[in-house]
């Protein structure tokens, strides 16, 4: 019997400030097609920054006939976040921005599992962890565009300028909650000879409602639960959880490896929000469930001389749950592909590290505001090719790295995304389209240093 720990501590900040001119969106939010002025509310000044330290500590016991292992994660962050309407020519900020918070989160994350072997080739494991989040927010009075607007005041203009200010109210708003989830998991593994396994695996996962489920607390919000009743903020919501099942196997042999799983996953979805226009009443209500399935193989062949190929395909489904109580039943979750192929050649000899790679993506759709599948995107190819080098032998350099890489080689322009302006799903000149990123170079230098000793 033995035993074994780890512990690793990790601290991260990241403060991303930006000022730029964006003359497409007016400071009361609206789209303005075509348009390319500059004006007092055209730019924005933008920060999105956080400051995070996590700790993750594991202990392990080997048995006789099994481990035992447990642990705990811990992240702790503090993030603030704006958006204002700004003036480019002299980066003079509106009085009211478009949202401002501060937030902070801790995550607490406590695991136990076992593995026990059945026999020599049969192994089980079964383990549970708990996921308990926390959140404490402050949300600040802004135009109303995004966030709580002016928390129980009212705007001096009924259109958002640059010196729109908020009559009354209180400064902000604040609200803290707390999330818990059981997350179950477990998997079979049997070695059906050597070279070749198979498994079966269950698992668990939940995603806490966003911190935009209190924007609207102040004037009253409502939140929409699963079962289609009418809660009150103040009511937490709780946390979506998914559940996945997959089978798969493994076969290795000398010159070559395939594996190949197919897999299913229920989803509760995250929460959105929609307004009535007429009332002003806001609400939050789930997208409804929706179910992923499909299957997927992959291989590497090790054609000899430093050649390998990389083989990959994928074949599947992503649907709202059908039912007599969702509308958007049988329908495809956006952005997520019928089917997907990759294929890769690779050369390693020596110091050298090649490749080149392409994938393409299947159909997908877009949706378009409360409408699900509004827009078809086509398949679409993407290729990128790398060189490295590295350094070996006895040079005092060893280690150092050259990498020089071409990101989409073919300098495709593929749509891969579509924001319809009109509320429908007419095509129009001032629908905003997304294309695949141009072909871009990137070259990068590791340097390393080993004296001889």
């Amino acid at each position: 019997m033995a035993g074994s720990s780890t512990i690793s501590c990790t601290r991260i900040v990241n403060w991303n400030k930006q000022n730029y001119n964006n003359p497409t969106i007016q400071a009361d939010g609206f789209f303005l097609p075509g348009a390319q002025s500059i004006t007092a509310t055209s730019a924005v000044d933008k920060l999105n920054g956080y400051r995070k330290v996590g700790d993750i500590a594991t202990v392990s016991y080997e048995m006789k006939r099994g481990i035992l292992r447990a642990g705990l994660w811990f992240e702790w962050a503090y993030t603030d976040r704006y958006q204002t309407p700004s003036d480019p020519r002299t980066w003079q900020d509106s009085a009211l921005p478009n949202f401002h918070e501060h937030f902070i989160t801790t995550s607490a994350q406590p695991f136990v599992e076992y593995e026990y072997n059945i026999t020599h080739n049969l192994s089980v494991l079964a383990g549970v962890k708990v996921a308990q989040y926390g959140m404490s927010l402050t949300q600040f009075q802004d135009n109303g565009k995004t966030g709580v607007g002016c928390v129980g005041g009212v705007l001096s203009t009924p259109k958002v300028t640059q010196t729109t200010v908020c009559i009354g109210g209180q400064p902000s708003s604040y609200h803290d909650a707390q999330y818990r989830s059981w997350m179950p998991a477990a998997s079979l593994r049997y070695k059906i000879k050597n070279n070749w396994t198979a498994y079966a695996q269950f698992g668990t996962g939940s995603n806490i409602p966003p911190s935009s489920v209190f924007d609207f607390a102040a004037n009253g919000a409502n939140v929409n639960g699963a079962s289609s009743a009418i809660v009150q903020v103040g009511v937490l919501p709780k946390p979506t959880t998914v559940k996945t099942y997959q089978l798969g196997t493994v076969l290795k042999f000398n010159r070559w490896t395939i594996d190949f799983d197919g897999y299913y996953s229920h989803f509760q979805n995250p929460y959105s929000n929609l307004c009535d226009n007429t009332t002003g009443e806001c609400y939050f209500y789930q997208t409804g469930p929706s179910n992923t399935r499909g299957v997927e193989a992959e291989s590497n062949v090790l054609i000899g001389h430093g050649f390998s190929l990389y083989l990959n395909g994928t074949l599947g489904s992503a649907k709202y749950q059908e039912g007599a109580h969702f509308a958007n039943g049988g329908l495809w979750i956006a952005n997520t592909p019928k089917n997907t192929e990759a294929v890769g050649l690779t050369y390693q000899q020596k110091s050298w590290d090649i490749g080149i790679f392409n994938k393409r993506v299947g159909t997908m759709y877009n949706d378009n505001g409360s409408i699900n599948q509004a827009v078809t995107i086509n398949p679409f190819n993407v290729t990128n090719l790398f060189f490295n080098y590295t350094v070996k032998g006895t040079s005092f350099m060893r280690g150092s790295k050259l990498r020089f890489a071409i990101n989409n080689l073919f300098d495709d322009h593929s749509i891969v995304g579509v924001a319809l302006f009109n509320k429908n799903t007419t095509p129009s000149p001032a629908d905003f389209v997304t294309l695949v990123p141009a072909r871009s170079v990137s070259v990068t230098m590791t340097f390393g240093y080993a004296p001889s000793r």
